[in-house]
């Protein structure tokens, strides 16, 4: 979300504690099947509204949590900030291991044309430095929606800059959601809600819900995607052989090797293509690679097109 909008207008209250498991699998049973299962977060009920009304969500009575749920989608409404959004998706998380994706949709300050809607391919938070970097979906998946670099702020900012968006959550929900979950089953879809030419102080609760129409079908186009592969499999067979091959040359922890599998799949799906061995294995330590990596991704071109 953005500041424009506050947690009084919003009706939203502090999430308290989470719900013990008993309750949580009573809840999994009566509202959700287990197949495939989406959980999009927001921050207030003004993005959360779409959702709600397009895909028939009903409230579930999960303590400490604001949670709407159907037969294939969770909708939880973290709060405002990071540690809200971190902590609401861990304990979410935690009770629902029947979660095997998260959309985090809200609108976002940027350089870029009001209402226009962007997918993340890397979130930053702003005061850690620390950083993530979602497996993208092939471009075919979300038509001609642009990427962007999301920066998580503490504090308002106006600073617009080409190819960044502001929030205030993205990397509080990424941080948890790593924990449990993949980097191809991580996304951020972002509406921009203000921008250089109308700022801050023109967003209302009214404006923000107008804005969230926009990413309605850009959330259900990667809800379909993350189905399908569930269904159909991921052909990951030749990135686990060459994840292999590295790690029995170069020593990696098993943190350094995850991050490695993720990179990997980061760079297949940008790339088509997975890089050359002989332009890692030389490298000899798992920093290097890693960094090699990274940069590799950085400078892939992100905008997607049909």
């Amino acid at each position: 979300m953005r500041r424009g909008v506050s947690p009084h207008e919003s009706g939203h209250r502090p999430a308290g504690r989470p719900a013990l498991a008993g309750q949580s699998v009573r809840v999994a049973i009566q509202y959700t099947s287990a197949m495939s299962l989406v959980c999009i977060i927001t921050a207030l009920p003004a993005e959360s509204r779409v959702f709600i009304d397009a895909l028939k969500l009903r409230h579930v009575p999960l303590r400490g949590l604001r949670l709407y749920a159907s037969e294939h989608y969770l909708l939880l409404q973290s709060g405002i900030g990071k540690l809200n959004a971190a902590s609401a998706t861990a304990a979410l998380l935690q009770t629902r291991p029947d979660v095997t994706a998260v959309i985090n949709a809200g609108i976002g300050g940027g350089k870029a044309e009001l209402g226009s809607v962007h997918l993340a391919h890397q979130i930053q938070d702003a005061a850690s430095g620390r950083q993530w970097y979602p497996h993208l979906p092939p471009q075919r998946t979300v038509g001609h929606m642009p990427s962007c670099s999301i920066h998580t702020l503490d504090k308002p900012d106006s600073a617009y800059t080409d190819g960044v968006l502001f929030d205030m959550e993205a990397a509080g929900i990424f941080s948890a959601a790593s924990t449990y979950l993949s980097t191809e089953a991580v996304h951020a879809v972002k509406v921009i809600s203000d921008n250089p030419e109308q700022g801050l102080d023109a967003i209302t609760p009214e404006l923000a819900t107008q804005l969230m129409q926009a990413s309605l079908p850009a959330v259900r186009q990667l809800s379909d995607w993350h189905r399908a592969a569930g269904r159909h499999g991921n052909d990951d067979s030749a990135i686990e052989q060459y994840h292999q091959d590295i790690i029995a040359v170069v020593r990696h922890s098993v943190s350094d090797a995850h991050q490695l599998r993720r990179l990997l799949q980061q760079h297949q799906t940008l790339t088509g293509k997975t890089p050359e061995p002989q332009q890692l294995l030389p490298l000899a330590t798992a920093r290097k690679i890693r960094l090699h990596l990274q940069n590799a991704v950085q400078a892939a071109p992100l905008r997607y097109e049909l």
